[in-house]
């Protein structure tokens, strides 16, 4: 049992149970379960990062980068500008927030090797939508970068829902691809 405590509340809650009054998993809010209980849920479905010594839970990850440089990325996804709940189903918007800061790493010549992962939701966002948008960000790494995963990031409360994904990629000794670049030899 954890002691969660969100502005204005404070609760004991199971991250395995649908929240602080045990309710239903499926019906639990962000503002319901607080922070630290869906953290907890949501965490215990993201993939493993190989190259990180210390992953989510303390206050900096810790990864591995054997060549000395690597590269890094950050995409943000805004609910109205960049995308409509009424059209992407919270799986789906997990998959592109990953995929899109993977293709980035990828693009510069690197191999992905983590993620972090900030997000701000409504406090009626529903727990299980939470989690399918890590199920998403899994799947994209399972897929996209075996190996790659989260290595940590942030939860919090906002009017609409925000969705930061920033990447991280070892060039592995090579130089990175930069845009307008000559193409490597093969």
């Amino acid at each position: 049992m954890a002691v969660v405590t969100t502005p204005g509340t404070a609760s004991t809650a199971d991250p395995s149970d649908g929240g602080a009054d045990g309710g239903d998993a499926d019906a639990a809010t962000l503002g319901s379960a607080g922070e630290l209980a869906t953290l907890a849920r949501i965490v215990a479905r993201l993939p493993d990062a190989d190259s990180a010594d210390v992953g989510p839970g303390d206050d900096c990850a810790v990864v591995r980068a054997p060549d000395g440089r690597f590269v890094i990325t950050t995409d943000m996804m805004i609910e109205g500008p960049d995308f409509r709940l009424a059209w992407s189903t919270p799986h789906d918007l997990g998959r592109r927030a990953a995929t899109s800061n993977l293709a980035d790493v990828a693009a510069m010549g690197a191999r992905p090797t983590a993620l972090l992962v900030a997000i701000a939701a409504p406090a009626g966002t529903r727990v299980a939508d939470l989690e399918a948008l890590a199920d998403g960000l899994r799947e994209g790494c399972i897929l996209q970068a075996p190996g790659c995963g989260v290595v940590g990031g942030d939860l919090s409360v906002s009017d609409a829902l925000v969705i930061t994904v920033t990447a991280t990629g070892d060039l592995e000794g090579r130089d990175p691809v930069l845009r307008g670049a000559p193409a490597p030899a093969t």
